[in-house]
């Protein structure tokens, strides 16, 4: 069966070569038809099926571009997600009159109301964002001609307390209104709040076997409790170049990063504290592949798209069975080979993995390798890296080109090898290799930068934890002083 067989856009045809969409995946053969005919959907598939596609396809397909108004709402839990959407909708339809906006936090307010009032024909949106924009201003343009109304991992928005939000909106949208909500996994008590928010409605689930065929599932005794150790042996034992690696909590996953760090593994962290522009850096540059081990809670679980990542390590097991689909689902996607490597600490893991892999009817069976140590973890002295602190930022007016050119005239590396680069008001940070490090450090002659003194040092986990923190707490105030506002 080909895409073609479905009444889509030609335009939307024409992008499906370059995305290697070659036919349909059992996710898009059931929900397209469906959503042509303009049936309210409940649909339950594990990550990695093509959800946003099932959608995406039939929905730019029934838009009328030629106008210049919004005519589909999308709402996801988390920017992360929302950006994920959105770029991957653009990249669904060739040709320049399809507009996709964003209303998300991370941004200033100003940019999200010019969001609303673009005339974008899709607005991907975080719930919280756009209450805050219909609290600030009168927009009853938004609403009027939206038709579609999708909920994106609808399961995790209704955890946030959305079912108040989606009344709120729900009223100011038509009562003729094409409703679907989409998720990995779909508790009873989930699917019964969906049915009462969504009348008539048809309920499509996939079972999560279909989709994990292509993962190989391993599970890993740890003794002893030297988790890092076994860590750094799987790494070598396995020829493991790049992993998502699970952790329970922030911790957890400062620890491990800097354990990998110290091996001189290109590691980062990655939590819900941490600024939101250096989120996304890290993203990028994961996606990339200049990070080679993501460390992260299960933030990263959601709204991660990586299509070609081979590994996921779980260091610790989630209690609940949606974190583990949602968790392994980075893996394996669009039935390309991955593999997940669940760390059991104790016999209470054993029970949780042996459960959870009994509901997807797949096995889990155990490997067996040496321990290593930080100091036996072979790893090549030009792939090792560093993250450093240099003393210049936005207010000396330095952009990362200019960071760019100064390292590769100061060290002579090339620009594909130097990671990712953070700017903020008084500092940068950069993550290069540590050979270019050493260099740097070594010179004898005053460093330079646009004709500015520089200084440059190694930038320690502590610091950018607490900087997390900081962060954390100016939000948290920004937050309490719109109430008092209000």
């Amino acid at each position: 069966m080909k895409f073609s067989k479905y009444a889509l856009s030609p335009r939307v045809l024409a992008a499906l070569p370059a995305l290697d969409f070659e036919k349909p995946t059992k996710v898009q053969e059931k929900v397209i038809p469906f959503f042509l005919q303009y049936f309210n959907l409940i649909v339950e598939a594990p990550t990695g099926t093509g959800k946003t596609a099932a959608y995406g396809l039939p929905l730019i397909s029934q838009l009328n571009l030629q106008k210049k108004n919004t005519q589909a709402l999308i709402m996801a839990p988390s920017r992360e997600l929302a950006i994920q959407v959105i770029d991957a909708l653009r990249s669904y339809y060739e040709g320049d009159d399809l507009k996709v906006a964003g209303v998300y936090g991370g941004v200033s307010m100003a940019e999200s109301e010019k969001a609303v009032r673009s005339g974008a024909q899709i607005v991907v949106a975080v719930p919280g964002r756009l209450k805050d924009i219909m609290s600030t201003i009168k927009f009853d343009f938004f609403w009027k001609d939206i038709k579609y109304f999708i909920m994106d991992e609808g399961d995790k928005l209704l955890e946030g307390g959305f079912q108040k939000d989606y009344e709120a909106f729900r009223m100011h949208l038509r009562k003729r209104l094409q409703i679907c909500f989409f998720s990995a996994t779909i508790s009873e008590e989930a699917e019964a709040q969906m049915k009462e928010l969504i009348k008539p409605v048809k309920v499509i689930r996939l079972h999560p076997k279909e989709m994990l065929r292509s993962i190989k599932f391993h599970k890993v005794a740890v003794k002893d409790g030297k988790l890092t150790a076994y860590l750094a042996g799987l790494i070598q034992s396995q020829k493991i170049k790049t992993a998502l690696v699970f952790c329970g909590r922030r911790e957890e996953v400062q620890t491990i990063t800097g354990f990998l760090r110290n091996c001189g593994y290109m590691a980062e962290s990655y939590y819900g504290s941490l600024e939101q522009q250096e989120r996304a850096n890290i993203l990028t540059r994961f996606k990339e592949g200049h990070i080679r081990f993501l460390v992260a809670t299960d933030l990263a679980a959601r709204g991660l798209d990586i299509l070609d990542l081979p590994n996921v390590i779980n260091l610790a097991i989630p209690k609940k069975y949606d974190y583990y689909l949602h968790r392994v689902g980075r893996t394996g996607r669009a039935g390309r080979k991955g593999n997940v490597y669940n760390f059991i600490s104790s016999s209470v893991d054993d029970v949780y993995i042996k459960k959870y892999h009994k509901e997807i009817d797949l096995g889990a069976y155990y490997i067996d390798f040496e321990p290593a140590n930080q100091q036996n973890t072979k790893v090549a002295e030009d792939e090792k890296w560093a993250k450093c602190h240099l003393s210049r930022g936005k207010k000396d007016k330095i952009r990362k080109g200019d960071i760019v050119g100064f390292l590769i005239a100061q060290t002579g590396i090339e620009a594909d090898h130097i990671g990712t680069i953070t700017i903020y008001d008084t500092y940068s940070i950069v993550d290069i290799p540590t050979q270019a490090y050493y260099v740097l450090s070594k010179s004898k002659e005053a460093l330079q930068i646009k004709g500015k003194s520089l200084k440059i040092r190694k930038y320690s986990l502590d610091e950018q934890e607490n900087r997390a923190r900081a962060v954390k707490k100016l939000l948290k105030d920004r937050k309490k002083s719109r109430k008092l506002e209000d």
